[in-house]
């Protein structure tokens, strides 16, 4: 996070393809065959490899309020890391109550 701003500072990792290398042109038709973008693709990429890599169990009976909670106990998010722009709410209202 940058203090300064109280913003979350993304990271950036940059993968470079030599002038002669067809991997960039199979990533952008790829993309495109399925509507997306090349970002996208190459994101799905990593999840999928990456698969459940680095991830915990949920401990049973853990007070578990927003899915953003879910996401840190499972680790797939930092705690303190802007969760609170995130919060959604698992148990939200009934109709008609606020």
């Amino acid at each position: 996070m940058n203090p300064k701003e109280g913003l979350i500072m993304p990271t950036v990792f940059t993968v470079t393809f030599s002038d002669n290398e067809t991997t960039p042109e199979h990533i952008e038709s790829r993309a495109a065959e399925l509507g997306i973008t090349p970002e996208m693709l190459i994101r799905r990429a990593i999840a999928e490899h990456l698969g459940d890599y680095g991830l915990k169990e949920v401990p049973e009976g853990a007070k578990i309020n927003s899915i953003t909670e879910l996401l840190i106990h499972s680790g797939v998010f930092k705690p303190g890391a802007g969760e609170d722009e995130l919060c959604l709410n698992l148990n939200p209202p009934a109709r008609g109550k606020s």
